[in-house]
């Protein structure tokens, strides 16, 4: 495994609002209330710490510190709220710089899509086929919005059903880059061609069949995409061609 470093630097208003140091600094206060002790702790002069402190208030939208006066030992400095949540992004921002960085190790990763490198380093889920794709149709119809889908690797669009309401906290929008996740008992396989359905109706190929006890793994291909689906124990076998359905209500769809 790769020893990496990666520094995290903020700024605001094109001066330097946080680094490591000032947020080691901002976590000593937190932890002793006192900046006497935490420029001791941080290893840095009280004069230098000050300088600190007021160069990212001067900046800060919100203040960073509290004074408290009197009390059973006196006087000392505690961070506001704004400050606890500061020390908190920065934390989430510092795991996923090395998380993005681990995706570099993986070539089967590609960079060019947000989403796509997002969902492999830090979504989890527990869907079994995940795939990005990028929004083509969008279509109202009683409360709830169709929404076509690319995929690269398969010629037709997939279609997504979700709620009016969903479609605008997802901030739907033609081109938009989006995930779906599909589980793998929500993938209906059949033999012979469905009668009277149309929406994702995929023609798939068995690529192989593994007995779990009372039901069958199946991996298939569609287009230059797998796919993977559970079903009772069955005669399937790797080669077979047949129709893949998945209901429009049965995908869920993901965004940034």
């Amino acid at each position: 495994m790769l020893n990496t470093e990666i520094l995290l630097t903020i700024k605001l208003q094109q001066q330097l609002f946080v680094d490591p140091k000032r947020i080691r600094l901002l976590k000593e206060i937190q932890q002793c209330g006192s900046i006497n002790q935490a420029a001791k702790n941080a290893n840095v002069s009280y004069k230098s710490a000050w300088d600190h402190l007021a160069a990212m208030n001067e900046i800060s939208p919100k203040p960073l510190l509290e004074r408290n006066t009197g009390g059973r030992h006196g006087g000392g400095t505690n961070l506001t709220a704004y400050a606890e949540r500061l020390l908190q992004l920065y934390d989430l921002l510092e795991k996923t710089q090395q998380k993005a960085f681990t995706v570099l190790q993986d070539e089967t990763i590609p960079l060019d899509s947000l989403l796509s490198a997002f969902a492999k380093f830090s979504l989890q889920s527990s869907a079994r086929n995940q795939f990005p794709g990028r929004i083509t149709s969008l279509q109202v119809k009683d409360l709830h919005c169709l929404t076509g889908i690319k995929i690269d690797g398969i010629e037709q669009p997939l279609f997504v059903s979700v709620t009016e309401k969903s479609a605008v906290r997802l901030q739907l929008v033609l081109h938009k880059e989006v995930m779906l996740m599909i589980k793998a008992p929500w993938i209906q396989l059949s033999k012979t061609k469905p009668e009277n359905f149309t929406d994702n109706l995929l023609a798939a190929t068995i690529k192989s069949v593994q007995n779990l006890g009372d039901e069958d793994e199946i991996l298939l291909t569609v287009g230059q995409t797998e796919w993977a689906t559970t079903t009772q124990n069955s005669d399937y076998r790797v080669g077979d061609k047949i129709w893949m359905t998945i209901d429009p209500e049965q995908i869920i769809l993901a965004t940034l």
